[in-house]
């Protein structure tokens, strides 16, 4: 009989040593894709609040302003006016 000195079939002490390592690398792989996605989500988070707050300060402007403003103005270039 013929004795392999590599077996395909992993021993439970091994399997026991390398646990911990594969929890500790999984953990650390998704905790740098949460912070990848929290990232993304606080820029995405930046730029829709900067396109509201203009949104809001161009109505607001719209409101303050004189209506009739910009009509009481004369006309440039026509003379006698």
């Amino acid at each position: 009989m013929v004795h392999s000195v590599c077996s395909i079939v992993p021993r439970p002490f091994a399997i026991a040593l390398l646990a911990p390592v594969i929890v500790a690398t999984s953990a650390a792989i998704l905790l740098g894709l949460l912070g990848v996605f929290v990232l993304w989500l606080s820029i995405v988070a930046v730029l829709v609040t900067a396109i509201v707050v203009a949104d809001i300060s161009r109505r607001l402007a719209r409101r303050l302003t004189p209506v009739f403003g910009p009509l009481e103005r004369p006309a440039v270039g026509v003379p006698g006016r």
